[in-house]
């Protein structure tokens, strides 16, 4: 959670003082327990929508590891079908074949799907869950409501194979590193930056946001990079709600200790520092009881939609959609018009068991996030969200084609998926590339070099958020003039 010290000027404080002061508000804030304004609750109780008008949320959902991509989303016409096969070092089978990483053809019948550029097949773990009924991977697509984004990763600029090789300074820094690659993908340039796109966008279109004391970022998945900005802090929170401070309550001991914090919170202080930290503590515990309230049982927050058990990511998702619901409500005080959330689900680095049919295997974490999503779409049709919130996929790189024996190793081009009402989906953007080994595209173990960049896919939904100008769009994605588009078209005007 952010909060700007400005609106506490001190006579005579330096330049320096005063951003100290700010950066320290956003930092505390960023925590567990963050800021303000449960009394003016009923600001909202007058107004006559029901729902903020013009509402929009970007959802971001981390695969942590390096998804294999090229299991996800596979060809599924029999010429290409085969050069897959063949380079994921063929079908996998437990006792004939358990090196090789290639799903057969037989089993992904159930999940083919279309588009103009071919026949293809999603992951056979990404079909509708059964019992309650919600769609999986495979029938969002189909209806329209989720595309997918092919070999796409982090670049500097369009780089061929020869480029790649007599070039090395056009690669993205550290290619191969899970803390490097992650991080060019929270903040959407190959040079170092403190912000990322996420918290940058934000910073430009929160200013329709009524409590400005709660962050338009706003973290399920702990700390980020991704939605830091320039005023910007995430708002952290868990899959079960908002935490008070520790040791504190309403009876007994903790009662006496919350009281002797409040003592401490109302006195005045020679320091502006001390100052200043004792009236963010406060804004926190105030900013806690209002979410409180909104997510206790039967308050505003709750949703009715059955999400699966023993899912990190559900639960993840699942808050996120009590919070909008929260978030959106005009009897209540956040009445935020946008909104940008962060979920995380890790297991994804398989260098071993990757075609393990266990709860360590990718076909099991991709159920998960299948069913975790499908849930996620009900919720917000519940609520009647879907068409104000689109949610989108981001991995440090895929994986590499061919086998290490039992798993496979850090690659590059991968692929992302969009989903929500406002995205035009039954679609496959960016080019599926030519999957030989040492191909056209591809280094000698299968490692992609993508076609579309992460600049062009966050540029795209930073357009769809409310960043239209161009020099807000270059100011957060600096290498975003060197790509021939800045609108991949996935979303709708």
């Amino acid at each position: 959670m952010q909060y700007s010290a400005e609106d506490k000027t001190m006579s005579g404080e330096s330049t320096s003082r005063r951003n100290f002061l700010r950066q320290l508000s956003c930092a505390l804030c960023a925590g567990g327990a963050s800021t303000l304004l449960p009394q003016l609750n009923l600001i909202g109780s007058a107004l006559a929508q029901t729902t903020v008008p013009g509402y929009k949320a970007l959802v971001c959902v981390y695969f942590a590891g390096g998804n294999d991509a090229w299991n996800l989303l596979m060809p599924y016409d029999q010429p290409r079908y085969d050069v897959y096969a063949a380079s994921r070092s063929g079908v996998y089978n437990a006792s004939s074949n358990p090196g090789g990483l290639a799903i057969a053809r037989t089993a992904l019948a159930a999940t083919q799907i279309s588009d103009t550029s071919g026949s293809y097949a999603l992951h056979p773990s990404c079909v509708d869950r059964s019992g309650p009924s919600q769609p999986g991977l495979r029938s969002l697509y189909n209806q329209g409501k989720l595309a997918l984004i092919s070999n796409i990763g982090t670049l500097i600029r369009p780089i061929s194979k020869a480029e790649y090789n007599s070039t090395p300074s056009l690669r993205p820094p550290q290619l191969y590193s899970h803390s490097d690659q992650e991080n060019l993908w929270h903040i959407g340039r190959t040079t170092s930056s403190a912000r990322g796109w996420g918290g940058q966008v934000a910073d430009l279109v929160r200013s329709g946001n009524l409590n400005q004391m709660l962050s338009p970022c706003i973290s399920i998945g702990g700390g980020n990079r991704f939605e830091i900005g320039a005023s910007t802090f995430p708002y952290q929170m868990s899959s079960n709600g908002v935490t008070n401070v520790s040791g504190t309550g309403t009876t007994g001991a903790s009662f006496q200790r919350a009281v002797a914090l409040q003592q401490m919170l109302d006195a005045s202080y020679p320091s502006p520092y001390q100052d200043e930290y004792a009236s963010i503590l406060g804004r926190s515990r105030d900013l806690y009881s209002l979410l409180n309230s909104g997510l206790a049982s039967g308050g505003i927050g709750n949703v009715n939609t059955d999400f699966p058990t023993q899912n990190s990511l559900a639960d993840q998702l699942k808050m996120v959609a009590r919070m909008i619901k929260l978030s959106r409500d005009t009897s209540f005080n956040i009445q935020h018009a946008r909104q940008i959330y962060y979920v995380r689900i890790g297991g994804f680095d398989m260098h071993d068991n990757l075609m393990s049919t266990g709860t360590n295997g990718h076909a099991n974490l991709l159920t998960r996030v299948s069913q975790a999503l499908g849930a996620f779409w009900t919720a917000l049709g519940e609520i009647g969200a879907q068409n104000q919130v689109t949610t989108f996929t981001m991995s440090e790189f895929a994986r590499t084609l061919s086998t290490n024996g039992n798993g496979s190793d850090h690659a590059w081009g991968s692929v992302n998926m969009i989903m929500g009402g406002a995205v035009q989906g039954g679609k496959i953007y960016g080019a599926f590339p030519d999957q030989t080994l040492n191909g056209p595209v591809s280094l000698s173990r299968g490692q992609f070099i993508p076609s579309t960049s992460v600049d062009q896919m966050a540029a795209t939904l930073a357009r769809w958020m409310g960043v239209t100008a161009s020099g807000d769009l270059d100011t957060i994605f600096p290498n975003l003039a060197n790509f021939p588009s800045s609108n991949l078209g996935f979303m709708q005007p």
